[in-house]
């Protein structure tokens, strides 16, 4: 599964506008602390969910829109964030996103079991 390119769009046009870091190590999700985690997992889930949803698969079914409901601004503030705190450039933000995506195709049932926490996390950003 690929990211919904709405999702992805508004994030290549924040992330070019913002300086380049200097690469250092890459990031692991080992690396991240749980409230960084925590958002990078339900951004990574956010997107699953507008795919599934544009795509009109069931999965997505049992959950709000994602489009309407802010889950593309809850994707883009998380991941713009996350380069703020670690100081991450655009490859390394997409190294986790990538590595994210990947966690969640060894287990795409990890998506339902944290989508509750997701949406409160989501709420109580204003979103």
């Amino acid at each position: 599964m690929t990211l919904p390119l709405i999702l992805i769009a508004p994030l290549l046009a924040a992330l070019q506008a913002a300086p380049p870091a200097d690469r250092a190590a890459p990031t692991t999700l080992e690396d991240l602390s749980l409230e960084q985690a925590a958002s990078l997992r339900c951004a990574v889930a956010f997107a699953y969910v507008s795919s599934w949803q544009d795509d009109d698969d069931p999965r997505g079914a049992d959950f709000p829109a994602m489009e309407e409901q802010g889950g593309r601004e809850f994707f883009v503030r998380a991941l713009a964030q996350l380069m703020d705190d670690r100081g991450l450039d655009r490859r390394g933000v997409f190294d986790l996103v990538a590595l994210q995506t990947e966690a969640f195709k060894q287990d795409e049932a990890q998506i339902g079991q944290i989508m509750p926490a997701c949406l409160m996390m989501k709420r109580s950003a204003g979103l």
